[in-house]
């Protein structure tokens, strides 16, 4: 009986040893998972080894490794066309047993799977995916891995978030309608079913209010145009030019015009003229103005609205206008321009003949072929109005450098097929915020937004905005701005286009409002 006590108590003692044993090497191998999940599995290093057959400057892409989610992807796309099917890489790592290479769905190499070595060239046109495992040959880690190149030109921007609304009037039957920017708001005059109906927002997406306007005189609808401190018109009888404050009660300036070009800061620029001699004219007008016929080629009606911008080489700003019908009824090709005195023929190439056409200043991007950083520029565009031809363009045209050069815009850049072509239409600017954490949505008494398809945006667009913005883009408010703190809100410009006519001079009972993808996005500090 003691016998087989003992017996009992060794079993016990030997299975308590095998369990303390299995427990310890458990721990340990606990131990070294975590160790080898923490370390031993990290790509610390990613970078394309220069190949000037390929790309000049091909080492110094930026990678981003993301070990959160096993991701590792340029951010700054490669420029179009840049062949990736043959790259080499350098990778940085710990000790590990191996890094393994996979590639599948490419259109050079064959699904293949291969140790990695930086000799080998890696085809990135499939889905290239990198394995590395740790010393213990369990505990491993998958990266997807991406080399992004843009699928359209670098420089070319993508329409987005298009919508549109229809004017602000109360009776829903505009014959005509004029909307300009006045004191940061934006005012809308139309001939609403024989009334005219002022509406007024701080935005287009503001809450509008709207009032009959009671003319003493025939007002030129189309002739509606602010200043930095008053708002003007031409009766529609006899020329006469009216300022107003608040475009409600009006006052006669004494004079007679027959054309409204646009204001310069206090001053409005106009031509005066019975349809024999036009002059050059402004009011009010400044000390030692002397009324001047003007130039050959000058449009005397029909010429876009006035775009400003700041002249670097000189202390007065610019104003420029596109197209319009000379004297002698001839369409205008060529951009002219204001410095505060006279005015000039500004574009050394025309666009042929136009009419009525839009004109804002915005903002492209070039692109640095260097370190393939994008940098923002102010961009003129012009679209729409009378060809020579007498039809309606919808083309859209832009230069880089202030109205000098015009050249047909990147097809990304053109406005969306649905915006029918038009001419006499307002295109304004104004900014709106985005929020990170919500949308904005639209409250009572806003206009209905209905929102348009457009292509999807390509992961490879830059996010980055530079701190400095030209005009068409304001830097980013609220928090965020220090790069510290989180950015929660920032400002975006939209383009809003109002009305518009068409051949007949139907007047289209719609707000454009469209935006350029790459202004929309949060900005990274």
């Amino acid at each position: 009986m003691k016998k087989r006590i003992l017996l009992y108590i060794s079993a016990f003692l030997v299975f308590a040893m095998v369990g303390v044993s299995c427990n310890d090497d458990e721990e340990e191998q606990e131990t070294s998972v975590a160790t080898y999940t923490q370390s031993s599995t990290a790509i610390t290093g990613f970078n394309l080894i220069d190949n000037s057959a390929i790309l000049a400057n091909l080492d110094s892409i930026f990678f981003t490794i993301d070990l959160e989610n096993a991701r590792i992807y340029n951010a700054d796309s490669l420029p179009k066309g840049t062949d990736v099917s043959r790259m080499l890489v350098q990778l940085s790592y710990p000790d590990c047993y191996s890094v393994e290479v996979s590639i599948n769905n490419a259109e050079r190499m064959r699904d293949t799977t291969f140790a990695y070595s930086n000799a080998d060239t890696i085809d990135f046109t499939g889905e290239v995916k990198i394995k590395v495992t740790a010393l213990d040959y369990v505990t491993n880690r998958t990266y997807d891995v991406k080399v992004n190149v843009h699928q359209l030109e670098s420089d070319s921007l993508q329409w987005g978030e298009v919508a549109y609304s229809t004017l602000p009037s109360m009776r829903g039957d505009v014959a005509m309608q004029k909307s300009v920017k006045y004191a940061d708001d934006v005012y809308c005059l139309m001939n609403d079913n024989g009334y005219y109906v002022l509406a007024t927002a701080d935005s287009p997406t503001g809450t509008w209010t709207k009032q009959e306007v009671a003319f003493p005189f025939t007002p030129d609808v189309r002739s509606f145009t602010a200043t930095d401190d008053a708002l003007y018109i031409l009766s529609a009888d006899d020329g006469r030019l009216y300022a107003s404050a608040d475009a409600v009660d009006w006052s006669d300036c004494g004079t007679a015009w027959s054309c409204i070009i646009g204001g310069y800061g206090d001053r409005l620029l106009g031509v005066a003229g019975d349809g024999g001699t036009y002059c050059y004219d402004e009011y009010p007008r400044r000390a030692g103005f002397a009324s001047t016929a003007v130039d050959d080629g000058f449009p005397v009606s029909g010429m876009s609205n006035i775009a400003m911008y700041d002249n670097s080489w000189g202390s007065n700003p610019i104003a420029i206008c596109m197209g319009g019908v000379t004297a002698s009824s001839e369409l205008v090709e060529h951009a002219w321009a204001y410095d505060g005195d006279r005015w000039s023929v500004l574009s050394n190439n025309g666009i042929g003949g136009h009419e009525g056409m839009s004109l804002l200043l915005y903002t492209t991007y070039s692109v640095n072929e260097e370190n393939w950083s994008a940098t923002a520029l102010p961009t003129l565009m012009a679209w729409g109005g009378r060809t020579d031809e007498g039809k309606l363009s919808n083309v859209m045209y832009v230069s880089r450098d202030m109205g000098v050069h015009w050249s047909v815009a990147d097809t990304l850049l053109q406005l969306p097929s649905y915006i029918p072509a038009m001419y006499r239409a307002d295109a304004l600017v104004f900014n709106a915020t985005r929020r990170a954490d919500a949308a904005v949505r639209s409250s009572a008494g806003t206009l209905m937004w209905r929102e348009m398809p457009s292509p999807e945006m390509p992961v490879w667009f830059n996010t980055a905005i530079p701190a400095a913005m030209p005009q068409g883009v304001l830097a980013t408010r609220g928090t965020g701005g220090d790069g510290i703190s989180p950015v929660t809100e920032w400002d975006v410009p939209y383009i809003y286009v109002f009305g518009g006519e068409d051949l007949q001079g139907n007047t289209h009972d719609t707000v454009w409002r469209g935006l350029l993808n790459r202004l929309s996005y949060k900005p990274v500090y």
